[in-house]
């Protein structure tokens, strides 16, 4: 049986929604491939992605698997974080399906005591080509899934771009200008932090900023960083020659790779190519670790931070849609 209570069947008119119970994915498979054009397209097969019973859906008309949905959480999360699967089907009606099976899935799976990092349910993350706009396939694929979702409740909140660092690319010298200490004080990480927040170009600084001022957005990130598997062991604290504090590189791992999980220059020494040192630190980390890659990931507009990703040698791989 899965790990939650499944709700009864949800129906309208001719279709049902329901959840998948231990030993029932091969449903899930019964929609068919993902689209030729790369949207939705993950780097590991689903079996391998850590799906669970109960957070996966499917639409049915009949027996026939018409619209999917599948939601993500990490090892022992008691509710999943996000949706970061879902095919709304091929016909005609394909944007009402696939909203009306999220609207089932949101309204079984955000209970009463929900509660994920990411806010009051779980985001969407649509996995895109790099060049999804100028391609007719991948903008139509990707339009229906946007559609199905908006209709369903969730709004657009950001693009990112997804990134990858791999040895063979070169590993930039190691930066002279600064000093990195371990970043092993809350007090002085949540005040960098709180500082690097004010002004900050990223979509999750400034939704939090937003919501609960400078010391609650860094509290935030410290708490969701620090709870990634990669721990804090490798996070640092940048220093000038004038021994003053000008940044923080959070390096890390998530359940799969190498990843940057923060970094930010204070406000007082922006403006002098301080991330590129911060980058090339953590990858120095990682490198030095035998850490085969690195993946990670910037909003499309914060345009200095994807500059500086870009002079340090890390491929845009795709990108990625977010919305909640």
């Amino acid at each position: 049986m899965s790990e939650l209570s499944l709700p009864a069947l949800s129906t309208t008119d001719d279709l049902r929604f329901r959840p998948l119970e231990a030993g029932e994915f091969d449903l899930f498979h019964r929609y068919g491939p993902l689209p030729a054009s790369g949207v939705g397209a993950r780097h590991l097969p689903f079996d391998e992605l850590g799906y669970r019973p109960g957070w996966v859906w499917v639409a049915l008309r009949g027996d026939e698997v018409v619209a999917r949905a599948a939601f993500w959480g990490p090892p022992g999360s008691e509710h999943p974080f996000s949706l970061d699967w879902l095919d709304p089907g091929t016909g005609p009606d394909r944007i009402e399906v696939g909203a009306a099976l999220l609207r089932a899935a949101y309204a079984a799976l955000v209970t009463p005591g929900y509660a994920t990092p990411s806010g009051a349910r779980p985001d969407y993350h649509l996995f895109l080509p790099a060049d999804w706009r100028e391609r007719p396939d991948a903008l139509a694929d990707a339009s229906d899934r946007i559609a199905a979702a908006e209709k369903a409740g969730l709004r657009r909140t950001v693009e990112r771009l997804n990134l990858q660092w791999l040895p063979e690319y070169g590993l930039p010298p190691r930066p002279a200008r600064l000093t990195f200490t371990p970043a092993d004080d809350d007090e002085v990480v949540v005040g960098l932090l709180a500082r690097i927040a004010e002004g900050s170009l990223d979509d999750w600084d400034r939704r939090n900023l937003a919501d609960g001022g400078a010391r609650v957005a860094a509290e935030r990130t410290l708490a969701e960083v620090a709870d990634m598997p990669g721990g804090r062991r490798r996070w640092r604290l940048a220093h000038n020659a004038s021994g003053e504090l000008v940044g923080i590189v959070m390096a890390t791992r998530n359940s799969r790779n190498a990843t940057i999980g923060y970094l930010g220059v204070d406000p007082a020494h922006r403006g002098h190519g301080y991330a590129d040192d911060l980058v090339t630190e953590a990858l120095h980390i990682f490198v030095a670790e035998g850490e085969p890659e690195v993946k990670d990931n910037t909003d499309v507009g914060n345009e200095p931070m994807a500059a500086s990703f870009a002079r340090i040698g890390y491929r845009i791989t795709g990108r990625r849609l977010i919305l909640a």
